[in-house]
């Protein structure tokens, strides 16, 4: 004869099982319902890229993703171009490759010389690519500004983007509380107007707040200026990279979302986002290979200090990391201008992980530390 006790103690295990299960699922709910109708195109508008039908664009195997940062503020120098529309301050495209389960970023600088024209006519004022968003000839769709000068440039074809005011970074950060970030140098900002040198912050591991990761992730202050900037905001991708992998839970990203959804504009829906966000958290950092366009400074076309990108070189990186191996393009199809001269020479970046990062971190953090104390002992002896 079966025990009543047992029998209902499985009745209640049952039902509190069951409970606890609506009240999570009723949770999810709810925050679906606050979140997902703040992800939408907003200015950005509907992407409708143009392309040229004669280059293969790698059918199914590629998913690529355009992400763009947008900057209200004026230029370095006081100028607003976008009159108040933002500037694409960040600009990196993305490619997952789902054969390889591989991911590919290519970094474009801002200052990138993107033509006399910023599409159908209109002339540029910069001659600079992080004005082509703003100022191109879809107004309504502002991110096919782009998208099509992005193609004209390197024929990149785009699926879905996600456009974030820069804003949205200290927002999350902040939210965060934080994040853990190895600094690879000093950071130091300059008054244009007295020439004072103020350091934001020094070499070494420090836990980064949303204003001083806007300070560190604009800051052109190098001798190679945009260049070695992107080379610092990949130190910050895989600290994010690395604390989302380690301390991040479903939870931490739906309060995360709610926050900076307001910021966002995407062509992706809640669940798209969460879909490559979890595709994201089980791909190895080792097989994230981020890489900037080689180049360096130039003056072009009465345009002073844009960043000239050298074709034939990028045509090999983009054929090695973002191309399928038998539908390579050939330079001459890329729209990069050739013939110019550059005023400090040329960059070529190999390309390396985000694991490469994080090991340069962790070993630059080691140098300092063993440095720190080398330094301490030779105190104390004298």
């Amino acid at each position: 004869m079966e025990n009543p006790a047992k029998k209902n103690w499985i009745k209640i295990l049952v039902i509190v099982v069951a409970v606890v299960l609506l009240a999570g699922c009723s949770a999810m709910a709810y925050l679906y319902s606050q979140i997902a109708p703040a992800f939408d195109e907003g200015e950005a508008g509907t992407l409708n890229q143009q392309t040229d039908p004669d280059i293969e664009a790698g059918g199914d195997r590629f998913y690529n993703l355009l992400m763009v940062g947008i900057d209200y503020d004026a230029d370095d120098d006081g100028r607003d171009y976008a009159e108040g529309k933002g500037m694409t301050d960040v600009i990196m495209y993305v490619q997952i490759d789902r054969d390889s389960g591989k991911v590919s970023a290519f970094q474009i600088p801002r200052d990138t010389y993107a033509g006399e024209e910023v599409g159908e006519g209109i002339k540029t004022n910069t001659g600079k690519i992080n004005e082509v968003y703003a100022n191109g000839p879809d107004q309504k769709n502002k991110i096919n500004n782009l998208a099509n000068k992005i193609y004209e440039l390197f024929k990149l074809p785009v699926d879905d983007y996600v456009v974030i005011d820069m804003q949205a970074f200290k927002t999350m950060l902040n939210n965060m509380g934080g994040i853990e970030m190895y600094v690879p140098w000093d950071i130091v900002t300059v008054d244009k107007e007295t020439g004072h040198e103020d350091l934001v912050c020094p070499q070494g591991t420090h836990l980064i707040s949303g204003d001083t990761a806007e300070l560190i992730l604009r800051n052109r202050n190098y001798s190679t200026a945009d260049y070695k900037r992107l080379e610092t905001q990949q130190y910050f991708y895989a600290a994010l990279l690395k604390s989302f992998l380690n301390d991040y839970t479903l939870a931490d990203y739906y309060s995360t979302c709610k926050v900076v959804a307001h910021y966002i504009d995407t062509s992706l829906d809640i669940t798209e986002i969460w879909g490559l966000y979890a595709t994201m958290l089980k791909v190895e950092p080792e097989n994230i290979y981020i890489v900037r366009a080689p180049g360096g400074a130039a003056n072009i076309n009465g345009h002073s200090q844009v960043y000239y990108v050298d074709r034939e070189s990028c045509a090999e990186i983009l054929n090695e990391h973002f191309r399928s191996p038998d539908s390579p393009v050939e330079a001459e199809k890329l729209g990069l201008v050739t013939g110019q001269t550059y005023l400090y020479g040329m960059n070529i970046d190999e390309g390396r992980t985000m694991g490469d990062v994080m090991t340069n971190a962790e070993e630059g953090e080691a140098e300092l530390a063993a440095s720190s104390e080398a330094a301490s002992a030779a105190t104390s002896e004298g």
